[in-house]
């Protein structure tokens, strides 16, 4: 089991540093079906939540210092959005030992379901921005903390960093450039993920030695995600956005449908 997290976590390491995602989106679903498909136990949804949530932190951390480096984080909404974010993530991922597998699954699947429509109806409209120097802001601070109340009550309870709904919502809704979203969304989805695994932690929801496979990998493949982020053009990073949560979707329904009338 040590060695299939360490893989997975290098996977979903990569994918975070390069789309801004804390990862969560495709680990979830990989330690979810992967595990028992290899004659391993499967592990709870509890359980798979507690590890995600250190995945991101981990991941999260190292893929930032590269954007930062980029100058592709807008410092302004990585406040107004991670500080409530971060809050609600502690409080979510504290209460979520309350909750039923299937409820945290099922919620889970809804976010998934939101974040692909989001994307895939989304009209590009000319983004040529390539970094935070010279970008104009077009949102508020209101809705600004409203994104990270609602994103980080969510990305506690389900175990994920909330970069995968977090990304099409200020890319839609903020109207921020998809680069500087990827560089920043990744910033917030830190700050969250630091309070959502302290709830984890804390409500005793963490296997540590399955989470030490996932923190050693995702922190150099991040770095190495983020560097390529910074090559691919602005099409081609949300199109590969919308494959990861795409496939993501399909795994977790398949998932829920198989517990519900399997």
């Amino acid at each position: 089991m040590f060695f299939v997290l360490l893989v997975l976590g290098c996977f979903g390491g990569f994918l975070s540093g390069m789309l801004g995602l804390g990862g969560a989106v495709v680990m979830i679903p990989f330690m979810l079906f992967i595990p028992p498909l290899l004659g391993f136990p499967e592990l709870t949804m509890k359980t798979v939540a507690g590890l995600s949530m250190i995945q991101v932190l981990a991941a999260s951390t190292s893929g930032m210092v590269i954007h930062k480096k980029n100058k592709f984080i807008d410092k302004e909404a990585f406040l107004n959005i991670g500080i409530p974010m971060a809050v609600f993530a502690y409080l979510g991922g504290h209460f979520s030992r309350y909750l039923d597998d299937l409820f945290i699954t099922v919620l889970f699947g809804l976010i998934v379901i939101i974040a692909f429509l989001m994307l895939l109806f989304h009209k590009e409209k000319g983004d040529t921005v390539d970094s935070v120097e010279g970008y104009q802001r077009e949102y508020d601070r209101l809705s600004a903390a409203i994104v990270g109340v609602v994103i980080g009550s969510f990305s506690g309870i389900v175990g994920a960093g909330g970069g995968f709904i977090l990304v099409p919502i200020m890319i839609i809704i903020l109207k921020i450039p998809i680069r500087l979203t990827i560089g920043t969304s990744l910033s917030i989805v830190f700050l969250g993920a630091i309070m959502g695994a302290a709830g984890k932690i804390i409500s005793m929801q963490v296997n540590y030695p399955l989470a030490l496979a996932i923190v050693i990998s995702s922190i150099p493949s991040a770095v190495i995600g983020a560097k390529v982020s910074k090559k691919l053009p602005r099409k081609i990073l949300k199109y590969l956005l919308l494959i990861v949560i795409f496939v993501s979707m399909l795994q977790v329904w398949f998932k829920i449908l198989n517990a519900v009338y399997g």
